[in-house]
Order: C-alpha cells, then sequence, then structure tokens
C-alpha cells in the first residue's frame, strides 16, 4: 500500500516538473541576438553539446529548436564557423535558464581581414588621391606602390581616382572585373589593382 502511495507520489512530482524527470518540452525558448559578422553560411550553434542549430548568413537573432526549462542549465558553444571568420564569441551563453537570463545572450563573429595594396606605374608628380569606399590615400610622386586599408574576406574592393597628380592623368585596371574593384578572397591581394599614370 506504501509503495503505491509512493509511486503515486513520484509521478505526480514529474507530472508537476517533467524537466527533473528528464521527460518533455521546456516553457522556455533559448534565443539570442547577433550583432555582426555572420555574413555567409557555415555558423552552427549547440546548446549543452546537441541540439545543433545552423545560423543562415545575414541572421540578426537565433533561436533553438528544443525548448528548455525553467532552471535547467544550458551552455551555448559554437561547433562550425563560416570560412570568412576568423573567431566567434557568445556572451551570457552559459546559465540556469529563466527569463531575465535567456534576454540577455548576444554573440559577435570577427571577419578575416587581408591587404590590399596598389601598384602604380609612371608617377612623376604630386597630388594623386586614390579612394577604395571611405579609405582615402594620398600617393607621393615616384611612389611604386600604395597600401590600402584592410578589406574584409568576401568584402567588395573598389579602387578609384578621386585627384589627379599635377600634369597627368592616371587611370585604375585590375582586380577581378578589371577596372580595381572585386570581392576580396582568402588572400592578401598584393599589386593586383594597378594605377597607371601618364
Amino acid at each position: 500500500m506504501k509503495s503505491s502511495i509512493l509511486r503515486a507520489g513520484v509521478a505526480l512530482a514529474c507530472a508537476l516538473g517533467l524537466a527533473a524527470c528528464g521527460g518533455g518540452d521546456g516553457d522556455l525558448y533559448l534565443t539570442g541576438s547577433i550583432t555582426q559578422g555572420v555574413t555567409k553560411d557555415g555558423l552552427v550553434l549547440q546548446n549543452n553539446g546537441g541540439d545543433d542549430l545552423a545560423i543562415p548568413a545575414n541572421a540578426t537573432s537565433f533561436q533553438f529548436a528544443n525548448r528548455v526549462s525553467t532552471d535547467d542549465q544550458f551552455d551555448i558553444k559554437v561547433k562550425s564557423m563560416p570560412s570568412n571568420v576568423s573567431n566567434c564569441y557568445i556572451s551570457n551563453g552559459s546559465a540556469r535558464a529563466n527569463y531575465y537570463t535567456i534576454a540577455q545572450i548576444s554573440m559577435y563573429c570577427v571577419i578575416k581581414t587581408h591587404k590590399l595594396s596598389v601598384k602604380v606605374n609612371g608617377l612623376t608628380t604630386s597630388g594623386l588621391v586614390i579612394v577604395n569606399g571611405t579609405d582615402r590615400k594620398e600617393v607621393p610622386a615616384n611612389a611604386t606602390t600604395q597600401a590600402m586599408a584592410d578589406v574584409y574576406e568576401d568584402g567588395p574592393y573598389g579602387v578609384t581616382i578621386l585627384t589627379q597628380p599635377t600634369g597627368q592623368t592616371c587611370t585604375v585596371s585590375g582586380g577581378s572585373s578589371g577596372n580595381g574593384s572585386g570581392t576580396m578572397g582568402s588572400t592578401d591581394l598584393i599589386d593586383n589593382v594597378v594605377v597607371t599614370c601618364a
């Protein structure tokens, strides 16, 4: 008799607190914000070593499919990263679940960058100014190369002439498009973009 009452009590306790007995869905969706750095597919997150979640390119948030129960421990880790990322960081990714802790989760990834160096031919005077986006460089007379600011991997670049040098006319060639623009690959771009002055 006592054993049947005890079993009934345990069953009732399990019904009231499924998480404690290891069954059923939880009551909280495990979500987070993505502040930067996911520009291509390949990012996969895990919670507690499972429940894989693939994050698509340009996502600004994530939500795991399986809910967690209040007071359950969650531990979000990065399983894999996109090829253009050097690292991803998760803030507040491990705690006991409640409405406060799950609202504090965020992550960002650091995109790889590569050097962009422009080859310069025939420049004999001063005044040449070249630009790549917001990066502006004054090129001194007789320069044969000009380093630009680093460019994000898989990001666009486009070197153009902002100001012509005194008494000369310069044009831009090279890059994957042939006119000094293109998409940055997985290695530095050195002397592939060419400024020719005459």
